[in-house]
């Protein structure tokens, strides 16, 4: 079947990018659900949702050799959005949470997503290949951990630890820091890269 087969970096169709969009629209509904029926549940099935599907559709992409750019695109495109909507949803559940919920999403949304995109700008498949331009990125943001420490740790410290929000802006402003030392960093390989 064709959304297995392995396609090339430039490709716009594959089982992977498939997955992306499904986990979008389907995490999507449930959090319109949400904020509808204000059911927090269906804020928590959404989320699920994104998780899952973004694990899935890395996964699938690596197993099927169907890393595609436009994958790559859409992925950090879906996962910013997923979480706004999640986020937005928590807090009118939450509102006491507001601050920590509006950094993170700083940071997340924005820096990060801005961070992530540079992969554009030195011909790389994805985030994945960001050990070939500089090894402190890469582990800091893109490898297994950091993606880990980026984009879970402080929603779960939210949900499941509310009480510890202070804990969740002194680690998001540490987020912030690297990221933008991160962001630096890639200037200047960029920028030395032009020169030679």
């Amino acid at each position: 079947m064709a959304i297995f087969k392995s396609t090339k970096p430039e490709s716009l169709a594959s089982g992977a990018n498939l997955i992306t969009l499904l986990r979008l629209f389907s995490s999507f509904l449930f959090f319109c659900l949400a904020a509808v029926y204000h059911r927090e549940l269906y804020n928590y099935l959404g989320l699920g949702l994104h998780w899952l599907g973004d694990w899935l559709d890395g996964f699938w992409a690596k197993t099927f050799k169907q890393r595609t750019i436009l994958g790559a695109e859409i992925d950090i495109i879906a996962d910013r959005v997923e979480s706004l909507f999640f986020f937005i949803n928590f807090i009118s559940f939450h509102p006491a949470l507001v601050l920590p919920v509006a950094l993170y999403m700083l940071n997340f949304a924005f820096i990060d997503f801005y961070l992530s995109y540079q992969f554009i700008k030195f011909d790389l498949i994805s985030v994945d290949f960001f050990y070939l331009v500089d090894q402190k990125v890469f582990k800091l943001n893109f490898s297994q951990p950091g993606k880990f420490a980026n984009s879970t740790v402080i929603p779960l410290l939210l949900i499941f630890l509310p009480q510890l929000w202070p804990l969740t802006l002194i680690l998001t402003a540490g987020l912030i820091w690297i990221k933008v030392d991160s962001i630096f960093i890639l200037r200047k390989k960029k920028n030395q890269a032009i020169q030679i």
